[in-house]
């Protein structure tokens, strides 16, 4: 049985489609309001109904990006499965589409920190 594509082509698809898949989850968390999980730093204790008090929210961001990264990947794999023959156009907006998420998803957090 042979391969549906080379090596190093699925790779990189399950690469980029996880990078993305990460960029977008780290972001559309926090934008979408989804639950996340968080710590109390002062109480020692973890929750993920938000409570009065001190909390850190970046625990449960990390898992939703980590979250991202494995469902990206693993559209990538697919992608890298079934589809045999890719133009290297297509090849460069997956790349591009990498760089994207993670400059959107910095971009999205620098401006959540401005002053105003």
């Amino acid at each position: 049985m042979s391969e549906a594509a080379p090596r190093w082509l699925r790779a990189y698809l399950v690469a980029t489609c996880a990078v993305i898949g990460a960029g977008f989850a780290y972001a559309a968390c926090d934008w979408g309001h989804w639950p996340k999980l968080l710590y109390f730093p002062l109480h020692a204790r973890w929750s993920f109904a938000p409570a009065p008090g001190i909390t850190m929210l970046y625990h449960g961001m990390i898992l939703w990006g980590l979250g991202g990264f494995a469902c990206g990947a693993l559209v990538g794999a697919l992608l890298g499965r079934f589809v045999k023959t890719w133009s290297a156009r297509n090849l460069q907006l997956f790349g591009a589409w990498a760089i994207t998420s993670i400059v959107l998803g910095g971009t999205y957090y620098t401006w959540n920190l401005w002053p105003w």
